[in-house]
């Protein structure tokens, strides 16, 4: 499937590719993940990391 091998490119990335972002490289690689996976938004991904433990600004 098209949206497995997109993840695990993502997956594969290099730390540079993050640098200067304000969240760690995993982190926003299961965003990006479980938004094209699952029909979510923006606020539904924002409070399924804060049910997990991690804050957003």
């Amino acid at each position: 499937m098209i949206l497995n091998a997109i993840a695990e490119k993502l997956k594969r990335q290099s730390k540079d590719d993050f640098k200067g972002r304000h969240f760690e490289a995993w982190l926003i690689v299961q965003a990006v993940i479980w938004y094209l996976r699952y029909p979510l938004s923006y606020r539904d991904l924002e409070e399924m990391f804060e049910e997990r433990g991690f804050e957003g600004s």
